[in-house]
This record gives structure tokens, sequence and C-alpha cells, in this order.
């Protein structure tokens, strides 16, 4: 038997199996033992399932050589088992998690730092860390100072004082008014205001 990589679709099916097999026979053996607490499941899964499990599907490995490798320097084993988040540093260079600002501590940022997106890593001892470009960073809560919204004041819009008609619109006015009054429309009728002749030459 060769060997199987761990994302081939062969060791895919193995896992699948192995979680039909504990999903159908483990389920039904807590049926039948009637456990109800997790102390009795527990017990069940120990003094039965287990053995049963280990006697009847356990295949002894073709080679027992141990193929698990020590950790290296390039291995960050409390960066690997925290919990992986994405944010985006303000101006300030602060980002925002869970409803709280967090700022970077730290003395001279990096170009490019501000409006990027970091990976925030929540580790298991509780500490927060920025990672930018394969460095790190920790991180401080912000203080925030509540201080109440002042309402924002309602300004009436200013009116414009109406201005009155122009000195050139009065004098066109006056010049309108005082011209004679036109010809009636019988007597303009009459008139020829035509540019040429009826007669050509």
């Amino acid at each position: 038997m060769g060997w199987i990589a761990a994302h081939s679709p062969q060791a895919k099916g193995r896992v699948e199996r192995s979680f039909a097999t504990a999903q159908d026979r483990l389920v039904k053996g807590l049926r039948v033992a009637g456990a109800r607490t997790l102390e009795e499941a527990n017990r069940h899964l120990e003094n039965e399932f287990l053995p049963w499990w280990n006697q009847h599907l356990v295949v002894a490995a073709a080679n027992s050589t141990d193929a698990h490798r020590p950790l290296g320097p390039e291995h960050d084993l409390a960066a690997s088992l925290g919990q992986a988040l994405s944010r985006q540093v303000d101006n300030d260079y602060t980002i925002r998690l869970d409803r709280k600002v967090y700022r970077i501590l730290g003395g001279r940022m990096p170009a490019g730092l501000r409006g990027a997106a970091v990976r925030v890593e929540r580790r298991l001892d509780g500490n927060l860390m920025v990672r930018f470009r394969e460095h790190y960073w920790e991180l401080a809560e912000c203080q925030l100072t509540s201080q109440p919204a002042t309402p924002a004041q309602f300004k009436a819009p200013r009116r414009r004082k109406p201005t009155g008609p122009s000195e050139a619109y009065r004098a066109n006015m006056r010049t309108f008014l005082t011209n004679k009054p036109a010809a009636p429309i019988w007597q303009a009728a009459r008139s020829d205001r035509t540019l040429t002749r009826d007669v050509l030459d």
C-alpha cells in the first residue's frame, strides 16, 4: 500500500467513511445505552465504542515509523492556533474590532500601513496581534470619552431682499409710455411698406 496524501480524494473518502460510521454506530449505541448526560456519553464512548472501534476498524500501519516533524523556526504555533481576522487600518493607525477601537503600538510605522488590510490574530492567551508584511505589532484598546452629541441647530434659509427694477428698465418703460399711440389698424393696412415695386422695368 502506497502513501496517500492528506488532501487526495482517497484520504477524503476515508475521513467521510469514518464520520459516517461514527454518526451511525455511535448515535445508536448511545441510544441503546440510555445515555442522557455528557458524563454518561463519555463513559459509553471510552468503555464500549472506542474498544469496539479499535478492535474491528483500526488497521495497523505497514510502516510504523513516526512521520511527524518538529516545529521549525519558520513555524509560529501561537499564530497558527489563534483566530485570524482581516481589518483595515484607519488614517490614525487604529482598527475597529468587536465595536472597539484599537491602536497599533510601535515606533515608526511602515509606509503603506494606513488604509491597508491587515491580519488581526486573537491568540489563545488573549493577546491581539497585527500582522502586516511579515511583521507583528501589538494592539491596545483606545479609551474613548463619551460626549453627548449636541443636536444640530436648524437654520432657516436666509431670504433674499427683493430688488427693484433697474434704471435701464425704468428708462425703457418711460420711453414706451411717452411714445405716440400707433395708427389705427385700418390706416396701417392701407399703407404700402413693400421694399420692391409692383411694376418691373
